[in-house]
């Protein structure tokens, strides 16, 4: 298959990943409507380098090794299913403090933004799982280190446009003062959803 096309086509299928669903979408969404630009913004940073980490992890074999070693992967998805339910019941007590409360305290910082983005990722080993099986069909063989360093290149840069997009989308006035008029229920499904996520992850084999 010629790099230009098997590019193209892993491109695609890092998008498909990127934009379905998940914890680390409802992190991010939630820190443009919810928060400044900039914060917003380390949070999709955070993402964006989990997934750059996890389609790393899949190409140089870690993929594998969670197939091979299940136990090592059931750890996995318990200890960061065990922490979405946490930032989802977290999310849920917040849902009824008034915006003006929220607002009133310090605001996370840039890092702890980025941790927060970075660790909804990272809390999600399917993700390696499903880069293992989808980059992995598309790399080569004989993919030399610097085609597969290629292949997370292209990765991250699908990740940051598709968070980036996201942030400069929602983080608007009119989508923060819609986030203000409906904030209990806005966190209220965020939060449920995110501890699904968590519940789920642990459940299902």
């Amino acid at each position: 298959m010629d790099i230009t096309v098997m590019l193209l086509t892993l491109a695609g299928i890092a998008a498909l990943g990127v934009m379905s669903p998940g914890p680390d979408f409802i992190a991010v969404t939630h820190a443009a409507v919810s928060s400044s630009k900039k914060q917003a913004g380390a949070v999709a940073a955070g993402v964006v380098l989990g997934n750059g980490i996890w389609a790393a992890a899949a190409l140089f074999g870690v993929g594998t090794l969670f197939i091979l070693f299940p136990t090592l992967f059931i750890a996995f998805k318990v200890i960061g299913g065990s922490y979405l339910i946490f930032m989802g019941y977290r999310m849920l007590r917040q849902a009824k403090t008034p915006m003006s409360s929220t607002t009133a305290k310090s605001a996370p910082g840039l890092l702890a933004s980025f941790v927060k983005g970075f660790s909804a990722t990272i809390a999600n080993p399917k993700a390696a799982i499903f880069y293992a099986s989808a980059l992995t069909a598309v790399a080569p063989l004989d993919a030399s280190y610097g085609l597969l360093s290629l292949m997370v290149l292209v990765v991250l840069c699908v990740a940051t446009v598709w968070f980036a997009c996201v942030v400069l989308f929602l983080s608007t006035p009119k989508a923060s003062a819609f986030y203000k008029n409906i904030k209990v229920y806005l966190e209220s499904v965020f939060g449920s959803l995110i501890m699904f996520f968590g519940i789920n992850q642990i459940l299902s084999r």
